[in-house]
């Protein structure tokens, strides 16, 4: 028999999947998607509520995990470590599923998503150093210009990347990561911790490469990260039973 927490399961995949297409595609997600998302999401839990009944301690535990969470992400987006579609999946996501269909784990599933879509983002710096690396390969003089250590240089290869400025308008928003001329240029590694909301203005040069740092589409980690909690459940649980 279909069960309420299996349709809650197949709304967030939906919401999360539309949402996933159009962050990638727009790097903006349209508030439709949030709004029929929060209304079934409401309408589930009060299927849920009415056939199972939760006892009152049940109910008082979620919201002990929720307002941590809430100051969790709202904080972050204040920060400027999130987006506002970012922040709005993760509640989305909160009322959609409130509990794990298949029960694995004592987290809710929006937080059990918020802590692997953040581990899956730390992939990134990765890719970023990949990418650098593979200029460097190519015989790109990357670094021309700077007066940086060997440890600065290595940490911004690892938050923001060279591009050629004609290449700029594959990027929906980025920060400028450097300032100066050469050969005196510095980077400004303050700009890779926060999340791009524009596009800045590229400096006037006639040096073939600029540093920036992109803004990445958090969403698809949120439903990979989501996609995780279905299949590995809880990752407090799960990091406890493996090192126990």
């Amino acid at each position: 028999m279909f069960r309420v927490e299996q349709a809650q399961m197949l709304a967030s995949l939906v919401v999360l999947t539309l949402a996933t297409i159009q962050d990638i595609n727009e790097r903006e997600v349209d508030d439709v998607v949030w709004i029929v998302g929060l209304l079934v999401g409401v309408s589930l839990d009060i299927c849920l509520f009415l056939k199972v009944r939760p006892p009152l301690e049940s109910i008082v535990q979620y919201v002990r995990f929720l307002i941590p969470f809430l100051i969790i992400i709202i904080g972050s987006w204040r920060l400027k470590l999130m987006g506002e579609a970012d922040i709005l999946a993760f509640i989305t996501l909160a009322i959609l599923q409130p509990v794990h269909p298949y029960r694995k784990g004592m987290f809710p599933p929006a937080f059990c998503t918020l802590l692997y879509s953040n581990v899956l983002i730390l992939l990134v710096p990765l890719y970023f150093l990949a990418w650098n690396l593979a200029l460097m390969l190519k015989g790109e003089n990357i670094f021309d210009g700077f007066e940086e250590s060997t440890l600065r240089k290595f940490l911004a290869s690892l938050l923001a990347i060279p591009i050629r400025a004609e290449k700029a308008d594959k990027f929906k928003f980025f920060s400028v990561a450097q300032n100066g001329t050469s050969p005196r240029k510095k980077f400004k590694l303050i700009s890779a911790l926060s999340i791009p909301e524009t596009k800045e203005e590229l400096p006037k040069t006639e040096e073939p490469l600029v540093w920036i740092c992109p803004s990445i589409p958090m969403i698809p980690f949120i439903l990979a990260g989501y996609l995780m909690t279905l299949w590995l459940g809880d990752p407090i649980l799960l990091l406890i039973q493996l090192i126990s």
